[in-house]
């Protein structure tokens, strides 16, 4: 099923950023409902906590002979094995937008390079449901390599220019696209924001309207067992990525055990006042070319090779990332061409242009 996409939307530059006001909970795989999310507002949070988000709900014991089953994209325990598609969604990364609905519980995050030298989310969600994702932009050409190793995943945007549009036809994915007939119940306008930075969305209702055309995604990153140390890694404080507008820091925050996110001298939390910091986060080095659908949109290249730097669990390894085609996994690999084992739980990735990211001793 591939829905018919509406009219970009233009997005003015500023640097506000707004504060974060109220909790958006997050709940484990259940069989999917057309129920709406509410989005209230609570109080202001004045500080930002680091809490450990799960993505996946702990499995239930099993015996000796049981199936033990993991989840694809975050390598930690789940009841029983997750088979319904990827859903990736297009995220508002704009000052205007933030704080943002369910980034902490996306298992995978990427983050890329867009017009004006801001940065968008494609957030994947698969382990877990979440009762508001948002805000929900549009599609760029550079999104079609990011969907297209996922094996026909849901893609979830606010419509396209013509071209992009019209490409997207072409892509095996199920695309739900705001301003299509049939996925006019999957979208809403949140109160708590202006348009276009409050459409929002929810796990329930992406896939009551796209899971029966889906597929069950691959295996994607590998993963430690416990107590598995990290190959050729180097203790480090984290990393500085410039994007140009979005100024971007991971530093390791033991007590969390995860990579506390810093956008723009600020605290990066989600709209329940929870700071970001995923367990991985990993610098994959590209190459930006001009996307043929707007001049003034730089497009990632991510099959070939490349430059990576892993961090997990404190640590940070150098290696490269390899592609061989836009149906491949992308694999990192360690110095010595070893793929590097991440830490079970959410991952970030940072498409980086060459030079824009330096290490934190």
């Amino acid at each position: 099923m591939l829905l018919a996409a509406c009219s970009p939307i233009s997005v003015p530059e500023t640097t506000e950023v707004p504060s974060a006001p109220a909790t958006t909970p997050a709940t484990t795989v259940t069989p999917p409902t057309t129920a709406a999310p509410t989005v209230g507002t609570a109080p202001p949070t004045t500080a930002a906590p680091v809490t450990p988000v799960a993505a996946t709900e702990p499995a239930t014991p099993t015996t000796a002979a049981g199936p033990q089953f993991t989840a694809p994209f975050t390598g930690l325990p789940t009841p029983t094995e997750i088979l319904r598609p990827a859903a990736v969604v297009k995220i508002d990364n704009h000052p205007r937008a933030l704080p943002q609905w369910g980034l902490n519980h996306a298992d995978v995050v990427y983050e890329e390079l867009v017009e004006a030298r801001l940065t968008r989310f494609a957030a994947i969600f698969h382990s877990t449901n979440v009762d508001v994702v948002g805000p929900v932009r549009s599609a760029r050409t550079g999104d079609f390599a990011l969907l297209s190793n996922l094996n026909r995943p849901i893609f979830v945007n606010s419509g396209a220019n013509d071209y992009t549009a019209r490409a997207i036809r072409s892509v095996d994915a199920v695309a739900i696209i705001d301003g299509a007939a049939i996925a006019k119940d999957v979208f809403e306008r949140s109160p708590e924001k202006n348009a276009p930075h409050n459409l929002i969305t929810d796990t329930a209702r992406i896939y009551a309207a796209g899971a029966a055309e889906g597929r069950t995604p691959p295996k994607y990153f590998q993963f430690r067992a416990e107590g598995e140390p990290l190959p050729r890694g180097t203790a480090v404080s984290g990393v500085d990525v410039d994007y140009g507008q979005i100024k971007v820091s991971y530093h390791w925050d033991a007590a969390a055990a995860g990579w506390a996110r810093t956008q723009n001298g600020n605290d990066h939390t989600d709209f329940g006042g929870v700071r970001i910091a995923p367990e991985n986060v990993i610098v994959q080095f590209v190459r930006y070319r001009q996307s043929p659908a707007d001049a003034a949109t730089p497009e990632p290249v991510l099959t070939g090779s490349g430059e990576a730097w892993v961090f997990s669990d404190g640590m940070l390894v150098r290696g490269t990332w390899e592609r061989l085609s836009e149906l491949d996994v992308t694999v990192f690999r360690s110095d010595n061409a070893l793929i590097v084992p991440l830490t079970p739980g959410r991952t970030w990735i940072a498409l980086a242009p060459a030079g824009a990211a330096q290490i934190v001793p």
